[in-house]
């Protein structure tokens, strides 16, 4: 007969298997309404911990107290899964962005709303706020399983590339992992004659050790975009790379793309690599230069390098990247309306962006490149790139992905085919599809998504002004040359933008990141508008230019800020060296450096401010006899009025590598720049200019040239002088020179009444004006500051006579474009040259550009409209007939006391909001808590 079990025991197991039957009942009670899948899967993690706590525990006590806990804790995940569902849309892809101040009140808000209202009209506010973030978020990737990226496919779009074609093939090949690399793929667009016929026997063999190559011929030349995508569409690798057909990678570029391509793992990773130098004659890459990895988009859709981007790539070069063939294909590679060359890399980066992709620079990968250098033969284009194919492709562009902000876009003059001629853009459909199917945002997210860029840079500005010296009168003016950097000067002052068409050159607003700043928010210098430059000087005593616009705010040459009391500080957070100084009008040049043979003939004499104790030289009658220690001087100019020598920016710009000349203005003791330094070496002195750090060479003998330093170990004869006789001299096999002033003569004024042409503004000298207009439209153009009229005086000149009926004019219309036509000759003002109008017979049929005249009745300009070339890059700008020109004046960094000594004051003027900064005021921004695009960010 078998024992019953004592009570004690029964007891003992009920209460050890407490914790397994009550954990994950609680957990199933209290948990928040979630669906079936996530509250099933709670209470099993429940039950699980429940069987280790009974199993491993035999307190009770302690038991209950690890089941308490437990339950808290599965509790909070549930809740903050609960919560983060609701905020994020259920997409558990996208990493949310950074929480805005006011969205802890938020979230505390719905939670009290939803208190109160009843269940289904809590769900149909959650759908609406599901509907509006939708907008705002590119629909997540329906894959049923992950997309492989194990082999690539590279693409060499090229184009009468020749030998390059075949060096290209063989640098992928030889630089690139063997399992990875499943096919080169050349598409041959057009060349001639084709690349099969003029590639070796080897590479065509396709044997052993031979490159996986395919050709994909095009019978004509299609164009670059063409190009691609005939590769694009022909891959059969995972990963689709294009190269340009004149590169060559680092070796283990493909690993570093496959690395970023799987950070997220997923397929709508875009990834480009650091670009750097190729010699195209070595075929290697040039050691030691810096490389380009991203770009950013301009107003005006162009776009230029971003330095220390970090990971996020806004935007693409296009020549060089990496992307999955399903990514490819999801967004349809290329807008197949695009033709030849230009602006498929902006609308590939931005149907990326906005549509769920990301892009990457992949950490690792480098791809050297030859750039196209006019000097160079070899690697001149050999197909024309139509300009009108160009800008087709950027309106495209713009079109199809900025929104309102197409009307920004369109206000530069080089879309003027499409706003004002009637030039088509094409068929948009295609990109309507696109964004339906994919569930693009609209481009302020992407203006939000790069605020570092767009906001903190200074590129979305909340004025545009002029600047006003207060004491000339005259405002900052921009003197474009072909390349940076541009010359600053003062000129008389355009009108309002709005009422005059105040010229685009005097018109200026607040850019850059300050660095000082939390955050490095907007802004530490001053910015051109309308073109990436930033008021840029390189030291006190130096002139002030215009520069690319460093937008991080690293740059202390770019520290520009108007002060309370009028000063235009430089360098005021005193980030280098401690050297801080404001803008003022710098006293005119005087002469130019030149160099001379004949030693008598030199005016230019070396006068001692300083000398070292190793100084041994002998002075009579104030010349140096020789130098033979180190010493700081001036170079003078012994002729009346031929000032003293110092460094400026090079008026027009140039080639040389400071930008800088030797010039002669008048003499000033605090005129730091006027000093040289002597060190001596080899048997003479290295000689530093002012305080530009840039040394004087001869350029062999030509010239007196204000040029970077070279490093002792180069022993470069160019830049050892000698001082003797009290001249500046440099010696070479035999041949003595001396650095010499030849005096500017003063320009001979235009006689009373005769024209230029010059910056348009509302002034006298300006002002003409539509009178006595008959029925057959001719006029009379009197000036309203003297009363004559403009007349066609001897020799075809314009200048002021009495108004008579011989002095009528007419304004003639063609093909669009207007000239300017005097009535009694036929003739037509016509630009001339030198900015001296003439009379010249009218143009017929086509009107060319100096007769491109108009009548503007308000303020009364005669004005040559402006022009613009190389796709947008180039701008020639407006000018007016001026009969009173102002005479521009440089403008330098100078000690701040001497500037507020002299009276200087700056103001703003013509304040105004620009187009930019209103349509982003209007423009609807993200909701809070909608994820960023990308997913998540990487700080630049």
């Amino acid at each position: 007969m078998k024992r019953k079990a004592p009570k004690n025991i029964l007891v003992t197991i009920a209460l050890r298997l407490l914790p397994l039957v009550s954990l994950p009942l609680l957990v199933a009670v209290l948990q928040p309404d979630s669906d079936a899948g996530e509250g099933w899967k709670m209470i099993l993690v429940g039950a699980a911990c429940g069987v280790v706590i009974s199993a491993a525990v035999p307190s009770l006590r302690i038991a209950l107290l690890a089941v308490a806990i437990v339950t808290v804790l599965l509790l909070s995940v549930a809740y903050t899964e609960a919560l983060h569902h609701q905020l994020h849309l259920g997409n558990d892809h996208d990493e949310p962005r950074p929480p805005r101040p006011m969205l802890l009140q938020e979230k505390s808000d719905v939670a009290s709303a939803a208190a109160a209202l009843p269940l289904d009209v809590e769900r149909k506010r959650l759908a609406a706020q599901e509907v509006a973030a939708l907008r705002w978020r590119p629909a997540p990737p329906k894959i049923e399983a992950p997309v492989e990226m194990a082999t690539f496919s590279v693409v060499l779009p090229c184009a009468f590339e020749g030998e390059f074609a075949e060096k290209t093939v063989w640098a992928v090949w030889e630089n690139t992992d063997k399992n990875i690399l499943k096919e080169i793929i050349v598409v041959d667009d057009g060349s001639r004659p084709p690349l099969r016929k003029i590639m070796s026997e080897q590479l065509l063999s396709q044997g052993p050790g031979v490159p996986k190559m395919k050709i994909v011929r095009h019978e004509r030349t299609l164009g670059l975009i063409s190009a691609k995508k005939s590769g694009g569409d022909a891959a059969t690798g995972d990963v689709i790379v294009f190269f340009d057909c004149h590169v060559s990678p680092r070796k283990g570029w493909e690993m570093a793309f496959l690395k970023q391509m799987k950070r997220k793992q997923d397929h709508r990773t875009i990834v480009v690599p650091t670009i750097t130098s190729l010699n195209p004659d070595t075929w290697k890459e040039i050691p030691g230069g810096g490389g380009g990895k991203v770009c950013f988009i301009l107003w005006n859709n162009d776009f230029t390098w971003l330095y220390n981007p970090g990971r996020d790539a806004p935007l693409m070069s296009g020549g060089l990247l990496a992307l999955s063939r399903r990514w490819w294909e999801e967004t349809g590679g290329y807008d197949t309306k695009m033709v030849a060359w230009g602006g498929e890399n902006i609308d590939q980066s931005l149907r990326s962006w906005l549509c769920g992709g990301r892009i990457e620079v992949a950490d690792g990968a480098f791809v050297a490149h030859m750039w196209r250098d006019p000097k160079n033969p070899k690697t001149v284009l050999r197909y024309p790139i139509p300009t009108k194919d160009v800008m087709r492709n950027k309106a495209r562009a713009a079109t199809a992905w900025f929104g309102e902000f197409t009307e920004k876009v369109m206000t530069f003059p080089e879309y003027e085919m499409f706003t004002k001629n009637g030039e088509t853009i094409g068929d948009m459909s295609e990109f309507g599809q696109l964004k339906q199917k994919l569930g693009c945002a609209p481009f302020a997210s992407y203006l939000d998504r790069f605020s570092y860029i767009y906001l903190d840079g200074g590129l979305l500005p909340a004025e545009v002004f002029q600047l006003r010296e207060k004491k000339t009168g005259l405002c900052l003016h921009v003197k474009r040359n072909d390349r940076a950097p541009h010359n600053v000067v003062l000129a008389a002052c355009a009108g309002h933008h709005e009422e005059h068409q105040s010229s685009e050159l005097q018109l200026f607003h607040r850019g850059n990141r300050d660095q000082s700043k939390r955050g490095k928010p907007c802004c530490s210098g001053i910015m051109h508008w309308n073109f990436l430059q930033c008021l840029d000087a390189q030291r006190v005593g130096m002139q002030v230019s215009t520069f690319e616009c460093e937008i991080g705010g690293s740059s202390s040459h770019q520290k520009v800020q108007l002060s309370q009391d009028g000063q235009l500080l430089w360098n005021w957070k005193g980030s280098w060296s401690g050297a801080q100084g404001c803008f003022g009008p710098q006293a005119p040049k005087v002469g130019r450096s030149v160099i001379r043979d004949s030693l008598s003939a030199c005016s230019a004499t070396v006068e001692l401010l300083t000398e070292s104790s190793s100084l041994r030289g002998e002075a009579s009658s104030g010349e140096v006899k020789e130098l033979r220690g180190a010493a700081s001087f001036r170079l003078k100019s012994r002729e009346e009025g031929g000032g003293c020598a110092a460094a400026a920016t090079k008026e027009g710009g140039g080639d040389s590598a400071s930008n800088m000349e030797l010039h002669f203005r008048p003499c000033d003791e605090k005129d730091a720049g006027q000093t040289f330094h002597a060190k001596p070496r080899f048997g003479g002195f290295e000689i530093k200019v002012g305080e530009t750090g840039y040394c004087l060479d001869s350029g062999g003998g030509s010239q007196a040239l204000v040029y970077p330093c070279y490093d002792e170990k180069v022993h470069n004869m160019n830049q050892v002088w000698k001082i003797r006789d009290g001249r500046l001299l440099w010696e070479s096999g035999g041949r003595v020179i001396c650095v010499d002033s030849e005096k500017i003569q003063e320009k001979v004024k235009a006689p009373q009444g005769e024209y230029r042409l010059v910056t348009c503004a509302p002034k006298p000298g300006q002002r003409l004006k539509r009178e006595e207009i008959d029925s057959q439209g001719t006029f009379l153009l009197k000036d309203q500051d003297d009363g004559r009229c403009l007349s066609a005086l001897s020799g075809n000149v314009l200048g002021l006579s009495e108004c008579t009926a011989k002095q009528r004019w007419r304004v003639l219309a063609a093909n669009g474009f207007h000239q300017v036509q005097h009535c009694e000759s036929k003739l037509c003002i016509d630009a001339g040259s030198e900015q001296k109008p003439i009379l010249y017979p009218c143009h017929t049929g086509r009107v060319n550009q100096p007769q491109k005249f108009t009548v503007v009745d308000e303020p009364g300009w005669i004005q040559n409209p402006l022009t613009w070339g190389d796709n947008g890059r180039r701008r020639s700008f407006e000018s007016c007939l001026d009969r009173l020109p102002t005479q521009h004046q440089s403008v330098a960094v100078q000690e701040c006391s001497e500037v507020r000594q002299a009276g200087v004051q700056w103001e703003r003027l013509n304040v105004f909001v620009p187009l930019e900064r209103r349509l982003w005021e209007k423009a609807a921004k993200p909701p809070p808590g909608t994820p960023i695009l990308g997913g998540d960010m990487a700080p630049p």
